[in-house]
This record gives C-alpha cells, structure tokens and sequence, in this order.
C-alpha cells in the first residue's frame, strides 16, 4: 500500500510543481513524461525507417543505439532542471528563513530604541541598562546570523580559511559551556563535560572549533528538553580525540538522516520545538571539522534523542603514550 502511494505521488505533477514552486513545462516531472513520449515516437520512426532500408538484424541494433542516446540525453537533460528546481527551491526557503531571522532582531532592537527615545526622561537606569543591554544582544544575534553567511559563502566558494594550532580540547569544551550558558538566558544549567585526565591536545583552528561547539549545544537546546540534561564527552581514538554532544530530546527521523548536514535543513519538528536556526549551522561545522582533517557525523533515535559527534587529530608535539 505503502509503496503504491509513493507512485501515486510521483505521478501527482502538478503538487511535485508547486513543491518547486515553477511553472509545470519546468518540472522535472512533467519533462521526464514529454522526454518518454519523444523517446517513444523516436524509436517507432527509426523502426519503420530502418525497416525499409536495412536488415532486421541491423534494424535492432539501431533502435537499440537511438534509445540508448535518447535515454542518457534525456537523463542529463531532466537531472539539469531537477537541479535546477532544488536550487530555486532552496533560495526560496534561504530568502524567507533569513528574512525572518533578520526581522526579529530588527524589530527588537526598533521598539527598544522607540522607547528609548520616547521615554528617555521617564526610565530609570535599570530600566536604560535593560534596553541598551537588549539592544546589544540583538545586534550580536545578527552579527552571528551574518558571520555565518559569510562563512557559508567562503565555505561554497573554496575559500574557508583555518588558522591550526595546538590546544586543549578538554579546555576549550569546557569554556565554551561556560561562554554558551551565560550568552543565553534560555540556556540549561545541566550541561556536563566529560573526559580522561590525559587527553591529549589537538591541533585545529580554536576559534573554529568553538563555534562548532556552539552550534552543536544551540542544536541539543533547540531539539532536547527542558528537564533533559546536555552531556559532552571526550575521548581519544587512535590519533584522534573524539567529542560528543548528546541530548535527550526529539531525535532525528530515519528518513531526514541524509539531510542532516545539508544546507537550509530543518527537522519535522520545526514547530514543536525552539528552533529559530537559519538551517546552515551544521552544513558549515562540518566542513570546518572535515577541512581541519576529521570526521562528523551522529547517532539518533527519533523521540529519544541524538548524538553528535566529531573527530580531531592529535597535536603531535603533544602525543602521549
């Protein structure tokens, strides 16, 4: 049953348009049907054509060779739109996720200065400092949300720029919980770090790997709970130190596995959960954390929570047995 209804729906052209959000004679869909139909007519013509002139033998031969042709032009030709579509698609989603994300920093940040100056004689100084400081937290939200356009683009472009170093990562783990908390007053105080006492450094951008890190602890506070606790723990394999960051909340579907780290993805639980992300924090943590020479990649069951986790190599001035 199941199965006949995904063909039901791939038949279903005009929803599959509207999905993209193009006309119907730009659907990959409805080409891939026009492109059977040409198909069709092409090897019935070349059939009776051949027939005439040709042995039966060599008349297979060529319906064969034509159909071949067609169907490797045809496949081009559809998987070019279907890109074509995906991208129109995804630019879609990025101007509507980042108009939102913009506006309301914007608009915070308006009514505060509205008040401000309206109020100025009658507000008292706690109540100034609470403006100015609401002010301030909007304006680094969308120095943040513009840092990672910018690192998105660098990232397409080829151009991410790593500055390596030695460091701890225990140390940075542990700092970037600190840092993270205090940022947010929405943040859990039950985040734990855990790891060996001789864990060795490991060589990697700092800066990078802390905004990994913040990403990772923004996605466990968006997806997890509010009773649930954040673990991080530390490990060393081989000459890696792996990081891990569970949480105890919603969990990722089997069938948006694949769509984790792509760029704009946002979980079914979109709506049930505190998630104001632009969709493209993970897509560029892990690039920076594949580009500094290590893996990234999660365990998740749905509703009961996920773990993400990646890889750094060891420094190897710092290497112990």
């Amino acid at each position: 049953m199941g199965s006949f209804k995904k063909v039901f729906n791939s038949l279903d052209i005009t929803s599959q348009c509207r999905e993209y959000n193009i006309r119907i004679w730009q659907c990959p869909q409805f080409l891939f049907l026009v492109m059977g139909f040409i198909i069709i007519v092409a090897i019935i013509a070349t059939n009776i054509v051949a027939r005439r002139f040709v042995a039966p033998e060599i008349v297979a031969l060529i319906v064969l060779a034509v159909t071949a042709i067609l169907f490797v032009l045809s496949h081009i030709i559809i998987s070019s739109f279907e890109r074509m579509a995906e991208s129109s698609k995804s630019k879609s989603e990025f101007i509507s996720i980042m108009s939102h994300r913009l506006r309301s920093p914007l608009s915070a940040i308006k009514w505060h200065l509205d008040l401000l100056i309206a109020r100025k004689s009658l507000l008292s100084e706690e109540e100034t400092k609470s403006s100015l400081s609401a002010i301030e937290g909007e304006n680094e939200k969308m120095i943040r949300i513009v840092n990672d356009l910018l690192e998105l683009n660098n990232i397409e472009d080829g151009n991410l720029m790593l500055s390596a170093s030695c460091f701890s990562l225990v140390k940075l783990a542990e700092d970037a919980v600190h840092a993270w908390e205090n940022a947010l007053d929405s943040a859990p105080k039950n985040v734990f770090v855990s790891a060996p006492d001789s864990l060795p450094d490991v060589f990697a951008d700092k800066i990078k790997i802390k905004s990994v890190l913040f990403c990772l602890f923004d996605n466990a506070l968006k997806y997890g709970t509010k009773e649930g606790k954040i673990s991080v723990s530390l490990e060393r394999f081989s000459d890696y130190v792996r990081c891990s960051v569970n949480d105890e909340g919603a969990g990722i579907q089997a069938r948006n596995k694949k769509k984790v780290f792509s760029k704009f993805f946002r979980g079914d639980g979109i709506l049930h959960y505190r998630t104001e992300g632009t969709g493209i924090g993970l897509f560029i943590a892990k690039n920076i954390i594949e580009q500094s020479g290590g893996e990234m990649d999660f365990n998740s069951i749905g509703g009961r929570g996920s773990t993400f986790w990646f890889t750094l190599p060891v420094a190897k001035t710092t290497d112990s047995a």
